[in-house]
């Protein structure tokens, strides 16, 4: 296809912003409104009118999408008069630095660190300096090190009360000093230093200047302070800069994204043309009316109202349900209804809620249905550190021989059995021909370990044979599991091992929920057992290998990570106030704006159907406590809206389907 043919394509509003080439333009493009057509068109337009295609450069965030405009060019084009620079900003910077870093006092072949060695320089800093406050972690550090670097910062002074704030006036200053002597940068220096290189040597950037005669960036709202000045002193008075972005879906100010540099775009750049592209192309009417409904509640925003001509679509369904229980079998339920009854595959549905430690329910939900799943943006519920913690607990409570997850559980919490006392213990085991547990019930009658490991692998062996016989007999499991976290002292140990209580109680809450799940278990099994409850634990493998073999199935997401995602069927759950606005964001207005346009991002996500949910009760800190509505819920227009307490009236085909649907699912658990 040639660029005409791509042009003649465009509504109105798309081919205003492809055509006008010179001076400051800024493209306002709404959710689903074509915006990455509409900046590879131009690309490809500039080069066709003569320009030469290493005078055009288009920046973005992620190599994925650096690659996927570079080729839509390549094709407008056929390859005959050359491609864009299309690039990353770090990449570009790296390209830069490599080339003239000298001027700053580092040489050409310097090296970049990674998160691992910048911890290891600082945790040699805090060393040489003494710092003797063992509760300061290197992590932390780092984080206000990228920080201040990102947000372009002045170095901050101690922190009261917080041991990472008070080391880090002493560390960072030392930090830059030994990264400069090694002549190393880490992943924010190549920003950072490409700016200073700019603003300290101006012949420097007017020689980039000079060859980046028209600029492009693509998601402008989630640039921060150094890529904006950046920016600004590679444009130039020339001034041939087009930004394309939303600032209804700014969502990384916690990570230094700064949104005034797009609502001020027009004011920077006196003479700025400015494109709103509002036609969706993504979405059904009910949808969009309900995006609109939200985000209109912004102060601090562009006015922008999306529109479609694909009509309006069922509208929104919001439920409700008792507890969190309740909510993912509902959620699980329901799409197990639409895949039975419609031509939609679980592939085609998203299940978006705040953060990764809210997957746990709708994990086992689905895997109950038999509905393959998989998590995005971070670890599976049941791949978490303290989730497998706890379940080789169980495996060796289980399963006596199970000399592997022994192995983890004799870590977990570190128990005085070190690597040293446990070659020992493994080797009486293989010459004794006995199991792992076998050897630690005997250690006070091995030779070569001390009194304290002997002691500490005793003390195992007891636990695991106290709770073999407790969960033999029956009862409570949730409150054996419970008796056995206080036992091993579980939770103290994520309370060392966590510094921040934000970290440590996510941890622990993670904890509750697998109480939460062996509870379940027990409540709906006829014979409930610990094996049992193992074996249903192991289904996510069963899911996962029919994610290899079928497809993705089911996409679990986060809000954050779910940006640039869509899905015919969308589930937004967890919609309440402390959850989304989070709790942390109630004081500031500004941070409330930033949640809001985090739940519009969910609700554009979706092309077809859009399901909400809260609850009644959630458990929070072990207990069950009333949640409440979020806010905005009720920006909600109430005409797009549906609501429900429970399963709405089917249609009768559905209905049939589903039921159909939930006959084989027990026929196949029942053939298992």
């Amino acid at each position: 296809m040639d660029i005409y043919s791509e042009i003649s394509r465009l509504n109105p509003r798309q081919k205003e912003a492809v055509m006008h080439t010179d001076g400051p333009l800024l493209v306002l493009a709404g959710a689903g409104s074509g915006k990455t057509r509409v900046i590879t068109t131009r690309a490809a337009y500039l080069i066709h009118t003569g320009i030469p295609a290493g005078s055009v450069l288009a920046v973005t965030f992620t190599n994925k999408a650096a690659r996927e405009m570079r080729e839509r060019v390549r094709s407008m084009l056929k390859g005959s008069k050359g491609s864009p620079v299309v690039s990353t900003f770090h990449s570009l910077c790296l390209r830069i630095l490599r080339k003239d870093i000298e001027p700053l006092g580092y040489g050409k072949d310097f090296t970049i660190y990674d998160t691992t060695d910048q911890i290891s320089v600082i945790r040699n800093i805090m060393s040489d300096i003494r710092f003797h406050d063992k509760s300061a972690r290197a992590e932390s550090i780092l984080e206000l090190v990228s920080m201040t670097k990102n947000r372009f910062s002045a170095l901050r002074a101690p922190i009261p009360g917080d041991p990472a704030g008070e080391a880090f006036p002493l560390v960072y200053p030392r930090y830059r000093e030994v990264l400069k002597s090694m002549n190393a940068l880490d992943f924010d220096d190549l920003l950072l230093l490409t700016l200073k290189l700019f603003n300290e040597h101006p012949a420097v950037c007017g020689k980039y200047r000079e060859k980046f005669r028209y600029i492009m960036v693509d998601e402008y709202q989630d640039t921060n302070r150094i890529q904006y000045e950046f920016l600004r002193l590679l444009a130039g008075d020339r001034g041939n800069i087009c930004v394309v972005g939303d600032d209804d879906q700014s969502i990384y100010g916690w990570r230094g994204a700064d949104i005034s540099n797009i609502l001020g775009f027009e004011r920077d750049f006196p003479g700025t043309v400015t494109v709103r592209l509002e036609q969706n192309y993504r979405s059904f009417g009910h949808i969009l009316e309900a995006a609109n409904g939200v985000i209109r509640n912004n102060i601090k925003r562009m006015e922008k109202s999306l529109w479609t001509e694909r009509g309006m679509g069922p509208k929104v369904n919001i439920f409700r349900a008792v507890d969190t229980e309740e909510e993912a079998e509902w959620v699980a339920d329901r799409i197990a209804m639409i895949c039975a009854s419609r031509n939609i595959r679980p592939e085609d549905i998203a299940v978006i809620y705040r953060a990764n430690t809210f997957s746990r329910p709708f994990e086992e939900a689905l895997r109950r249905q038999r509905i393959p799943y998989s998590v995005v943006g971070g670890t599976s519920y049941f791949d978490r550190k303290e989730v497998r913690d706890i379940t080789a607990w169980l495996r060796i409570i289980a399963n006596p021989s199970d000399d592997m997850s022994l192995l983890r559980a004799a870590g977990a919490p570190r128990s005085g059995i070190g690597p040293s006392a446990l070659r020992i213990l493994s080797e009486s085991a293989r010459l004794n021909s006995t199991s792992l547990l076998d050897a630690f019930g005997r250690a006070g009658d091995i030779d070569g370990l001390s009194r304290r490991a002997a002691a500490s692998a005793e003390s195992v062996s007891a636990i695991v044979s106290r709770y073999r016989e407790m969960f033999g007999k029956g009862g409570n499991m949730g409150d054996t599991l419970g008796s056995l976290l206080k036992d091993i002292r579980y939770r103290d140990y994520i309370g060392r091992l966590y510094k921040t209580p934000e970290a440590a109680l996510r941890r622990m809450e993670n904890l509750d929920g697998l109480i939460a799940s062996i509870t379940r278990y027990e409540s709906v099994e006829n014979s409930p057992t610990l094996q049992g409850f193992l074996e249903t634990m192991a289904l996510a493998d069963l899911v996962g290998e029919k994610e290899e073999k079928n497809g993705r199935g089911v996409t679990l997401v986060s809000f954050h990570s779910s940006k640039g995602l869509e899905f015919p069927v969308v589930f937004i759950a967890g919609v309440e106030e402390e959850i989304i606005p989070h709790r942390k964001s109630l004081d500031s207005v500004s941070s409330v704006e930033e949640e809001r346009r985090l739940f519009y991002v969910g609700i554009t996500r979706a092309m077809k159907e859009l399901f909400i949910t809260y609850t009644e009760y959630r458990l929070k800190y072990g207990r069950r406590v009333p949640s409440v509505a979020s806010r905005f819920l009720e920006e909600i227009p109430g005409e797009v809206v549906t609501r429900s307490d429970r399963f709405e009236e089917l249609d009768p085909e559905e209905e049939e389907a589903y039921l159909k649907n939930l006959y084989e699912n027990f026929m196949a658990r029942f053939e298992d």
